[in-house]
């Protein structure tokens, strides 16, 4: 039986609560909100026809986006651990090759025309957000430069405060420790923008989970 788009997008939601009840993400104890990170040369230009956060799947296309499917979710909270709802949650990032949907990126590994790129949604009343995507690859900026695998967010609150920042991947940690960008936020407090992929059977696919305190 074919499932529709939009119940395959509250599947997504659906399965994700058992994750988002889990306990916040360890802090350490001088700061315990989400480094802010740069909004970087590729947030979109022209956003796609389909906005949405299944990333995996665009509208009208027969074929899904290469690489690995994985779900990233969590929630959106204060300083002072108070869940916010009706927060904007937009992430982006690069195809499984490496290279953003974007005019000015120079990569010349081949774009998945399959892969949606950007998307968006909001919490819910809980502050949980959830998103389908795959896992991207890493890139080259210089000679000596490699950027390990990352997602971009922007956090837009209900009173148009904005926040940005990125997530990566525990299983990249070689890129990850050479890496400028992250290197820049305290050693401390990398980890709280660093998510483990763990496997879910339900779901067929590896979960990431990313708590983002403002």
């Amino acid at each position: 039986m074919m499932i529709s788009r939009r119940d395959s997008l509250k599947q997504i939601k659906r399965l994700a609560i058992p994750y988002l009840t889990l306990p916040l993400i360890a802090v350490v104890k001088t700061d315990n909100s989400t480094p802010q990170q740069t909004l970087g040369p590729f947030y979109p230009l022209i956003f796609p026809l389909d906005e949405d956060n299944d990333l995996t799947w665009v509208k009208d296309h027969k074929k899904e986006a290469l690489g690995e499917k994985i779900m990233i979710l969590g929630k959106v909270l204060t300083s002072n651990y108070q869940r916010i709802k009706n927060a904007k949650v937009e992430i982006w990032q690069a195809c499984s090759s490496g290279r953003y949907n974007h005019e000015y990126d120079p990569n010349q590994a081949p774009i998945d025309p399959n892969f949606q790129g950007w998307g968006w949604t909001k919490t819910d009343t809980k502050g949980y957000y959830a998103f389908k995507t795959i896992k991207p690859g890493g890139y080259p900026v210089t000679k000596n430069w490699k950027r390990p695998p990352h997602i971009h967010f922007k956090i837009t609150q209900p009173n148009g405060k904005e926040f940005i920042t990125q997530l990566y991947f525990s299983e990249e940690e070689e890129l990850n420790q050479k890496d400028k960008i992250l290197q820049r936020i305290p050693k401390p407090q990398q980890s709280l923008v660093i998510t483990e992929l763990v496997k879910d059977e339900s779901l067929k696919m590896r979960v990431g989970q990313f708590n983002i305190m403002l």
